[in-house]
């Protein structure tokens, strides 16, 4: 039975996979690193460090640190997602209906803390979570399960009786580790995806979810 629902943020409940995207291409094309915007996909999902990383090891620069190069990505998100940035379908109300089931709710992102708490202060999503996890200062990040057993954690609810809700297959990975319960939501262009059978169930939409889907039941 599951007694708590923890969310992830970035392509589940904000429509803000593209801004990290955008950042990425403009700050990496700028440093001379040769990958066009349709590159950026491959790194959905990883912790930005991660992905200053990766394409590093692609194509060295010179000047500016990792961590510079990921800071700066990051402030770029933020501006995007303050200007033009909008929830997800179904995002707000998948969280009134925990809230009304009377679920504890969590978040469990990989995303840098600055910009989780600037993303929930800007769509007033605040008052909703019980606990707020982000994997910046983890040693690892999503695929790795720790950022949802923090979640768990900060809840006081044990992982097996979580109900994850994902957007990545980098998420689902991660929340499975967990022995969590997870139901998946990819953009629609990734939802015949093999991958994500590794999921309890997958939606198009958090506007599908429903009572007996949050409870197991």
């Amino acid at each position: 039975m599951v007694q708590a629902v923890i969310f992830d943020m970035d392509g589940l409940l904000l429509d803000s996979e593209d801004f990290w995207q955008q950042a990425e291409f403009e700050t990496f094309s700028a440093l001379g690193v040769p990958l066009t915007l349709a590159d950026t996909a491959k790194t959905v999902g990883w912790r930005c460090d991660y992905v200053v990383e990766y394409w590093y090891r692609q194509a060295p620069w010179t000047g500016p640190t990792q961590g510079d190069v990921a800071d700066l990505i990051i402030d770029k998100v933020v501006t995007l997602l303050r200007r033009h940035g909008t929830l997800l379908p179904g995002a707000r109300e998948a969280l009134q209906q925990c809230q009304r089931l009377g679920l504890p709710v969590a978040l469990a992102t990989s995303s840098n803390h600055h910009m989780m708490l600037a993303a929930l202060e800007h769509f007033e999503l605040t008052p909703y979570f019980q606990a707020t996890c982000s994997a910046q200062y983890l040693p690892y990040a999503k695929p790795h399960p720790q950022v949802y057993l923090n979640a768990a954690a900060a809840l006081n609810i044990a992982p097996e009786h979580c109900l994850a809700l994902e957007d990545s297959v980098t998420g689902v990975i991660a929340a499975k580790a967990a022995r969590m319960r997870c139901i998946a939501v990819p953009e629609a262009h990734l939802r015949h995806d093999p991958r994500y059978s590794i999921a309890d169930k997958v939606l198009d939409s958090l506007l599908q979810l429903d009572d007996s889907l949050l409870l197991n039941r």
